[in-house]
């Protein structure tokens, strides 16, 4: 090329730079005025520019190529070729020797130089090509060094992209080599390890999985968390690690179809103190969970096996769906009586439960009911609401952490026969306290009305309020007192139904107490065992000289 020239080489070579500079600054120029261009003129551009790049990348290669070859880059002290270029490009061990592996290849691959040049395969599909001959045995070298070969990967590399093709490369190259495969399969499974460091921020996980375990992994986080819901704002990531925890309790939970616990004997231990549960049941009855601790003096934390301590919130989750004991301990914390597990719902009432739910009850929310634990819509700690089938609910991790985080007001409908469709005649709406709705799974009439009759409202702090007129539950209130998520009177508009013009929403807040914070009576007809459990049972034995009494609760949630 330079013999045919008119001018010494030296001039042709600063020629070339000095174009292939203005050309880039040219187009850089038009690009920065890309708002301006029509659609189709920015994707010629486009194109124009990834034809450029492969051929750009042609030309670095033979370069490199002869550099490496001439040997002066030793001149500079430089241990390798690729630290030689990483420090004349400054882009980076990684970067220099991805792109002398992609050198080699195009260098030594006459059929996937001249795709690349004529843009039939990309840089990237060069690289899978160039990371897979770097490790590869010796069967594969000698596929990928025959024109058979090459010519096999490039009717895959111009069909699919990047992605797909390292797959079909890495089936290529293991279909060639059986027993390399298996090599590196137990190399991955030599090298994995899993670390969990407990932190001031938190617990810290990491570690390294084999390939097949890895994706197990990644299949059953992704069958937990499922399709996010309308109103679900966390990250991939958050998603990821809640359906982890929800894995963790589902591993420790795992019962037999008979109720017999079939996985480890392990579970969450949760110590709650008799000063700390009533703090938490007077300062939860007067305002939201989350602030439980900011009033009424200093007192100790509900705390879980290693005396981590629990905020509020997650104490009050726990408590919803757990066994509780009672455990009477002295001044010295030795324990001296325990009493028995109460309150968990049973396997029959977690089958009822499932059939009405169907899954998360949240609206929209679509969790398969395995990953569910059952919530008690009036709570049971602070709301005194019964374990039972008609104050349970189907929740996954997400919506029950939500449910105990907002103090979110719920509210079941029920669907005239002609709009199930085969579904559950059950629909739920959740409210905030001020009455502004979250989630809303009535289905609309053809007018845009939703449809449904509500028959059940739980309010925190109140308990539920049967929307029926058959009754209610939850602790009883003095003689006359009204409270807003009570039915409707004569001519009232419920809160639930929206405001209308000009009107503000009700507020769901609790109505002033007075007398002191002491917990409600027992509710009329409470069996003996209906109230066992926790600091009541040891408030009613009555507390000894010297003597303490808390509950240590066994979370098994699903």
């Amino acid at each position: 090329m330079f013999d045919e020239m008119p001018y010494p080489r030296g001039m042709a070579v600063n020629e070339a730079g000095r174009g292939l500079e203005e050309a880039a600054r040219a187009v850089a120029r038009v690009a920065a005025r890309a708002a301006d261009l029509a659609a189709d003129e920015r994707a010629a551009l486009l194109r124009a520019l990834d034809a450029v790049g492969g051929v750009l990348a042609t030309a670095r290669a033979d370069l490199l190529a002869a550099q490496r070859e001439s040997g002066v880059w030793r001149a500079k002290g430089d241990p390798t070729f690729e630290a030689w270029r990483a420090r004349t490009s400054r882009a980076g061990m990684r970067a220099a020797a991805t792109e002398v592996r992609r050198g080699e290849v195009l260098t030594s691959m006459p059929s996937v130089r001249e795709a690349v040049e004529s843009g039939r395969v990309t840089v990237e599909h060069v690289d899978v090509v160039a990371r897979t001959a770097a490790t590869a045995s010796e069967p594969v070298r000698r596929a990928l060094a025959s024109p058979e070969g090459q010519a096999e990967l490039l009717q895959v590399a111009t069909r699919v992209d990047a992605g797909r093709f390292a797959r079909a490369v890495a089936r290529w190259a293991a279909a060639l080599d059986r027993s390399a495969l298996e090599r590196g399969h137990q190399a991955q499974r030599a090298a994995r390890f899993l670390n969990l460091a407990e932190t001031p921020t938190g617990t810290r996980v990491s570690g390294l999985l084999d390939s097949v375990a890895g994706h197990r992994l990644r299949l059953a986080l992704e069958a937990v968390a499922g399709k996010p819901a309308p109103d679900d704002e966390r990250s991939p990531e958050q998603r990821r690690a809640d359906a982890l925890e929800t894995l963790a309790g589902a591993a420790l939970a795992m019962t037999s179809s008979g109720g017999v616990p079939v996985g480890p004997r392990a579970s969450v231990t949760m110590v709650l103190r008799e000063e700390t549960w009533a703090a938490l049941r007077r300062t939860a009855r007067g305002g939201d969970v989350a602030r439980s601790g900011d009033a009424g003096g200093a007192v100790a934390p509900a705390t879980i096996d290693d005396d981590a301590a629990l905020p509020p919130s997650e104490t009050a989750r726990l408590l919803c769906d757990c066994e509780l004991t009672r455990v009477v301990v002295d001044a010295q914390g030795q324990p001296l009586d325990l009493g028995r597990a109460v309150r968990l719902h049973t396997p029959a009432q977690r089958r009822g439960i499932t059939v009405r739910d169907g899954g998360c009850f949240w609206p929209g929310c679509g969790a398969p009911t395995r990953w569910c634990e059952v919530h008690h819509l009036a709570w049971w700690d602070r709301d005194d609401g019964p374990t039972s089938v008609l104050d349970g609910a189907l929740a996954c991790s997400f919506h029950h952490h939500e449910l105990h985080r907002r103090d979110l007001v719920v509210t079941r409908y029920l669907l005239p026969a002609g709009a199930r469709a085969g579904e559950s005649a059950v629909r739920y709406v959740v409210a905030t306290p001020e009455g502004r709705v979250l989630a809303d799974g009535r289905p609309a009439d053809a007018a845009g009305e939703p449809l449904g009759t509500a028959v059940r409202r739980w309010v925190p702090g109140h308990g539920a309020v049967d929307l029926t007129g058959a009754g209610r539950s939850g602790p009883p209130r003095p003689p006359g007192e009204r409270r807003p998520m009570d039915g409707p009177s004569p001519g009232e508009r419920r809160p639930m139904d929206g405001p209308s013009s000009g009107e503000r929403r009700p507020v769901y807040g609790p109505p002033p107490r007075t007398g002191g914070s002491a917990p409600p009576p027992p509710r009329p007809g409470a069996g003996p065992g209906a109230r066992q459990g926790g600091a009541r049972q040891g408030a009613r034995q009555g507390a000894r000289p010297g003597v303490r009494q808390g509950a240590v609760a066994n979370a098994r949630p699903g």
